[in-house]
């Protein structure tokens, strides 16, 4: 609600404003700058149309942008120092809100009355006492004190929010990974073979396979192929080397850095139950510890 009354105040202020700058467009038809008339109108269109859309947030910064140069542009081009007055609304509607806006707006009065009123000291003066004064009668210190510290407080709370947030991400991962490991651990217990552990692993984490083969020497403990989708992990047995391959059906559980940690540790865990390779009839086979 407080919103939406602060928009409509937005709005209709510069359209005050608006409508101020065009009576003098009116008023020196014979002699129109039409820099300054395309300047007014894009300023107008510009409101009409944030005031419409103002989801984006860079249209906040557009029309106080608008606010910033463009009227004071037109009142430069215009010739006429009666434009001048429309800079009070602005320095009127920011004081309350945003006073380094308003502060700005004011320096730009303050310079374009030493434009218009260099040559005469005494009303050259008395703008910029018209303005200061504007500017200062505007200011509620009161609300600006109140709302100084809600912001304070509300970035407090976006902070402590965002903190929350990622704490409760790290509770749920570990969570996720404690549980995972304890269906592991499980796992291990119940197989007496090294054959049922990779098949319980199989059907509890829904891979397409894993397979088991020696190596003579490994490099890198863990290689992700996320062309093929497997997980490779290295593992030092009692006797020589074995890579632990994971299928996974689908490349992007790749991504997923608890179940390939917990999938690594589970091939690490794969070492008590097999001390190595030996020589058979059909190759190597391993062996299980009784």
């Amino acid at each position: 609600m407080l919103e939406k009354v602060k928009k409509d105040i937005f709005f209709v202020s510069r359209l005050f404003v608006s409508l101020y700058l065009s009576l003098f467009l009116i008023i020196s038809y014979k002699n129109i700058d039409y820099l300054s008339a395309f300047l007014l109108g894009f300023y107008f269109l510009t409101n009409v149309y944030i005031y419409i859309f103002t989801r984006p947030r860079f249209l906040k910064l557009v029309s106080l942008l608008s606010d910033l140069i463009l009227v004071p542009a037109f009142i430069f081009l215009s010739g006429s120092f009666l434009t001048l007055y429309a800079l009070n609304i602005l320095i009127a509607l920011y004081s309350w809100r945003k006073p380094l806006v308003a502060f700005l707006i004011a320096l730009s009065a303050f310079g374009l009355s030493f434009y218009y009123f260099l040559s005469l000291p005494l009303i050259l003066t008395a703008h910029l006492l018209l303005f200061l004064g504007v500017f200062f009668s505007s200011y509620n210190f009161e609300y600006a004190t109140v709302i100084g510290k809600e912001r304070r407080r509300i970035l407090k709370l976006r902070k402590d929010y965002r903190t929350l947030l990622n704490e409760f991400s790290r509770f749920e991962r570990e969570r996720r990974m404690f549980n995972n490991l304890r269906k592991v651990f499980k796992l291990l217990r119940e197989s007496r073979e090294p054959r049922d552990y990779l098949t319980g692993l199989k059907k509890e984490f829904n891979l397409r396979g894993i397979k088991v083969v020696p190596v003579r020497e490994i490099s890198n403990e863990v290689e992700k192929d996320f062309d093929k989708g497997t997980l490779s992990v290295n593992v030092k047995l009692e006797e020589g080397y074995a890579k632990v391959i994971y299928e996974f059906p689908l490349p992007f559980m790749l991504r997923d850095e608890v179940l390939t940690y917990t999938l690594v540790e589970a091939a690490k865990m794969l070492s008590v139950l097999v001390e190595g390779f030996e020589e058979g009839e059909e190759g190597k086979e391993a062996v299980v510890i009784a």
